[in-house]
């Protein structure tokens, strides 16, 4: 198979896949995604089809929530906690690098990713006695899952991965399918869709934001400072790719109005973004990188782990190293100078000061939104352990979630869409994820 590289033994007849990749990007089954876990860590392939043939039914259609008023969810966030004994459980090996709730209002789905490539499933209002028995494991990454999301279908699960592939996890259809792959320039590849893309060993895909006004069509951000729009639609290509940063994007976020994007990383910096003006420079004929210049930009001075824009879009959130959790508002409006390659520089409207110093054995805070309001979660590092919610509107703290339960810095957290019940994840660097509700 071309592509399946050797591994360099002595007798050069064991087979090693295109970057240490789990398979040569074929489909997976659902009992090929378990078979590839550790040995203890296996379950049952019968019990994960039960959740997939009989429970997904029932929940897979989505209710649409409507957003609260301020009053009604801080009378929802003094309500919450982590006291119940079976809000958390153990869901993947390792440390956490993602978590995404399933949108459906009738049964709490949490979906996580670790360091190492597993996936794990949570049947949070499983009757199951047993913890164990509730948390179904997958292995189709062979690197840290930075992204999990479910996309508009509610079936289907899209993982990225710094292995330079995005993965599609159909429960429906109980099949993980590999819908991108990052290759270098051998010609083994030219025919693949990320051909050239993987330029060495400090290559690979860093972040994935689905582009929510096309379905199979996302955003992709890299370790090497580059972006890209993957349109998977028909043949597959790729619409633009950009140098937007010298070093790590971390995240990248669209804003509603479907032109503006929002990158931040390594670099310090926040970056404004039209995307109707971002073009493939791979089809350039000039050898050397041209930076592209953003619409506005905002340099704290260190390192930016996220930056999101809200569901409103009148704000942009961004948690950053030097301690800060950065409110813009109507930052997408910024439209740049006349003056060609000038950008406008911007600062935050509100800056709210919160330890963000996880250090090297935690992951990184990442204030995320809830998907209807524009109010935000992120870990903390207090004692007792506790997560946060913030109002974007007012920059300032709405309430605090803790209990026995919350045991560990939750690194990680999302919220479930439902704005009739407001219910929090936290994950944390030893695969544990709390429901806070």
């Amino acid at each position: 198979n071309d592509l399946i590289k050797l591994s360099e033994t002595h007798d050069n007849t064991s087979p090693e896949f295109y970057g240490g990749r789990v398979n040569n990007g074929a489909d997976m089954t659902l009992s090929e995604a378990i078979e590839q876990c550790e040995s203890k860590w296996q379950t049952p392939v019968s019990e994960a089809k039960i959740l997939f043939n009989q429970s997904w039914a029932t929940f897979v259609t989505c209710d649409k929530s409507s957003p609260r008023s301020v009053v009604d969810v801080e009378k929802q966030v003094e309500q919450l906690s982590a006291d119940e004994e079976n809000c958390v459980a153990k869901v993947v090996p390792g440390r956490i690098y993602s978590v995404a709730a399933h949108p459906s209002e009738k049964q709490l789905i949490v979906a996580a990713g670790d360091k190492t490539g597993y996936v794990g499933l949570w049947d949070v209002n499983s009757q199951q006695e047993d913890e164990s028995a509730s948390v179904h494991l997958f292995r189709y990454h062979n690197g840290a899952v930075a992204c999990l999301e479910w996309n508009e279908t509610n079936h289907q699960l899209v993982s990225t991965s710094y292995d330079g592939t995005v993965r599609l996890f159909d429960v429906a259809s109980e099949n993980a399918s590999q819908v991108f792959a990052a290759h270098d320039d051998s010609s083994d590849f030219k025919n693949q869709l990320g051909f050239g893309l993987d330029t060495g060993y400090r290559f690979w895909t860093q972040y994935c934001c689905l582009d929510r006004r096309f379905p199979s069509c996302m955003f992709l951000s890299t370790s090497s400072g580059t972006a890209m729009h993957v349109d998977l639609r028909t043949k597959g290509r790729i619409t633009f790719h950009e140098h937007l940063s010298e070093k790590k994007i971390n995240t990248l976020s669209l804003h509603p109005n479907g032109h503006s994007l929002v990158s931040a990383g390594l670099d310090g910096t926040i970056k404004l973004w039209d995307i109707r003006k971002l073009r493939d420079d791979r089809k350039s004929s000039n050898a050397t990188v041209v930076m592209k210049s953003p619409l506005a930009s905002y340099n704290c001075g260190r390192s930016v782990n996220s930056a999101f824009f809200s569901p409103s879009g009148r704000y942009v959130v961004s948690t950053t190293m030097n301690n800060k959790l950065d409110i813009f508002q109507d930052m997408h409006l910024h439209e740049g100078t006349r003056e060609k390659k000038s950008q406008s520089n911007i600062k935050p409207t509100k800056s709210i000061t919160h330890d963000n110093r996880t250090g090297r054995w935690l992951s990184t805070f990442m204030a995320q939104f809830h998907p209807s309001m524009d109010i935000f979660c992120v870990g903390s590092m207090k004692h007792p352990r506790q997560v946060e919610i913030f109002s974007a509107e007012q920059a300032s703290l709405i309430g605090t979630i803790s209990g026995p339960s919350l045991s560990a810095v939750a690194s990680r957290c999302c919220f479930h869409s439902s704005t009739d019940r407001l219910a929090v994840i936290g994950g944390n660097s030893s695969g544990r994820v709390t429901v806070m509700r």
